[in-house]
């Protein structure tokens, strides 16, 4: 099982709310964490995950990742499904008990057969690479199919590149691009990276280099693995792409807004196809709110980081990815606003200057 998989989420969104200090806890703190392990004491299933989550953070106790996991464990066995999954995930990584890939599989499927779709694409993950479990990419795809079925991103992002590769399933390249296009248009960067390659490639979808850049655009401003490899893809596709479709590109990737996907396709750019050979000059471009003119355009850079990789960065209105994320913008005056459900909204006036490069950390407070 993947340590970063998709109970790793539920586990920041146990623990999004906790902040680790250094110091002492405040009396606050104290009487917080008493009366929420009082509730926990008398079997409340939820309190007991809060005060896993304080031991985990040390938030009004002093930290400590065993007592952490017996908590996660008391939920566990009253059948919690967050907490079986959480609890899987502490074995997978070891942390307050002795790693042990079996007991973490296990885990994963008591939460998997109630229905916990983070749980099902863990489980398909688990038995894709044979971890805890007899490696079977059939009942991969099936775990995939559950999960997916629940519109998690991970498991549609997964189930596509099945279908695509051929792996567990037949090959069915429509199929594949119905799947990679519902993840990718819910703003998943690992499909948005693969439904850029597959316009590049005209592979189930009509090639256009346009299309392929606004995908990889996107899939570059999420900061993790995959829009490492959307980088390297990005910079080839632009070697295709006049300054006019690049700028195309960059327009529909900063107009883009997560959301619901459906299976209609999109229909080409107006720009058409990819004409002229261009130098890769902008290998590390990411969407950019503001298309910069072509041909020697003044632009310059804002890193916008947050919390946690699930705020939503904008750009004058324009949606341009997931914190952290680096954005090239045309010089002039912009408004960088950064969201996250639950907190108000971050917003911030800047300046950008040719060549300039500036950085705006958020930092997002409860309403």
């Amino acid at each position: 099982m993947k340590s970063n998989g998709a109970c790793g989420v539920l586990l920041l969104l146990l623990a999004v709310s906790l902040v680790q200090s250094a110091s002492q806890p405040t009396e606050a703190e104290r009487k917080q964490f008493e009366a929420a392990k009082a509730k926990a004491d008398r079997g409340d299933a939820e309190a007991q995950l809060d005060v896993a989550a304080r031991y985990a953070s040390g938030d009004g106790v002093a930290k400590d990742p065993a007592k952490a996991a017996k908590w996660v464990r008391k939920a566990a066995d009253q059948g919690s499904a967050r907490a079986q999954c959480l609890l899987a995930l502490k074995y997978a990584n070891g942390d307050g008990v002795k790693p042990d890939k079996v007991e973490a599989a296990r885990w994963l499927r008591r939460a998997a057969d109630q229905g916990l779709a983070e749980a099902q694409f863990d489980l398909g993950m688990c038995y894709a690479n044979g971890d805890g479990v007899q490696r079977n990419p059939v009942e991969a795809v099936a775990w995939y199919r559950k999960a997916a079925d629940q519109n998690l991103p991970d498991a549609e992002s997964e189930l596509g590149t099945c279908y695509l590769e051929g792996n567990g399933v037949p090959k069915d390249i429509p199929e594949g691009i119905k799947w990679t296009r519902r993840a990718a248009t819910e703003g998943f960067a690992g499909a948005q990276n693969t439904l850029g390659l597959c316009y590049m490639k005209g592979t189930g979808v009509p090639k256009d280099y346009v299309q392929a850049y606004k995908w990889l655009n996107l899939a570059t401003a999420k900061g993790d693995l995959a829009s490492d490899d959307a980088r390297v893809n990005l910079a080839s596709a632009e070697r295709y792409l006049t300054p006019e479709q690049v700028a195309e590109g960059q327009r529909l990737a900063s107009e883009f807004k997560p959301h619901k996907a459906s299976a209609t396709d999109e229909s080409p750019s107006p720009l058409g196809k990819a004409g002229t050979m261009l130098s890769s000059e902008g290998t590390n471009r990411v969407a950019g709110a503001t298309a910069a003119p072509a041909g020697g355009a003044r632009t310059g850079l804002v890193n916008v980081k947050a919390e946690d990789e699930s705020c939503e960065i904008f750009v004058d209105g324009g949606f341009v990815g997931n914190t952290p994320a680096r954005v090239k913008l045309a010089e002039g005056v912009h408004v960088v606003e950064v969201k996250k459900a639950g907190f108000k909204d971050y917003r911030k006036q800047i300046q950008i200057t040719e060549g300039s490069e500036l950085t705006l950390r958020a930092a997002l407070a409860k309403p």
